[in-house]
């Protein structure tokens, strides 16, 4: 079976904190996971690690065929990482954002294709408005319309349910879907197992930073 993670006897410390204690995980590719557990239990550390964010302290690390952490840039050519508090320049309105994410990506998508994206997670009325005047939920709509308008191979969404109405969840939803669809790897933290669990081939819990139970 071939993997988009793989990472083995994974630490890492904050000072004498520490977050994770030798985590063994597999991520197949084309495959949903979950990775469950309440807040402070290592998800967004782990999910950090292997978006190349953080250095773990300790173990071994594989995304999409690269050792951490070499092949830094060739990973996040071909994953993304939503943050659980997204990401944006408060400054910029929500067209400016996904004009600036794209080009930074080595992409220049046009207007009216950006606006497309845009109300389709229903964020048309808002497009020229500066995202300093969004809502949280607002935002991670945003993200997740940056997200689908590049093909990937590894999705990471850390908390995605949160702050979303129900109309919201179900975008979410959609999207992660489609990424498997098309063959991605998603790794979906989350503490709502309902949520998380809905399209998962396999669940991995994490407690304490540690693994302690993994089931389809």
């Amino acid at each position: 079976m071939s993997f988009a993670v793989a990472a083995e006897g994974v630490t890492r410390r904050f000072g004498r904190r520490w977050a994770l204690r030798g985590v063994d995980l597999a991520v197949p590719r084309g495959a949903v996971v979950a990775l469950l557990g309440a807040n402070g239990t290592g998800k967004t550390t782990l999910l950090r690690v292997i978006s190349t964010l953080l250095r773990p302290t300790a173990g071994r690390v594989e995304v999409l065929g690269h050792t951490l952490p070499a092949g830094g840039d060739a990973i996040r050519a071909r994953a993304a990482f939503l943050t659980a508090g997204g990401h944006a320049y408060e400054e910029l309105t929500g067209l400016e954002n996904l004009r600036f994410a794209t080009r930074m990506s080595g992409t220049d998508i046009a207007a009216g294709a950006l606006r497309e994206a845009l109300a389709d997670v229903d964020l048309a009325g808002a497009a020229d408005v500066p995202v300093r005047a969004w809502s949280t939920g607002m935002r991670k709509r945003l993200e997740l319309a940056r997200l689908r308008l590049r093909p990937l191979e590894l999705v990471l969404l850390d908390e995605p349910f949160v702050s979303l109405d129900e109309d919201g969840v179900g975008l979410v939803q959609e999207a992660i879907r489609g990424w498997r669809d098309t063959g991605a790897a998603v790794l979906v933290a989350s503490h709502r197992v309902d949520d998380a669990t809905r399209h998962a081939d396999e669940v991995v819990r994490l407690e304490g930073g540690r693994v302690a139970a993994g089931a389809a």
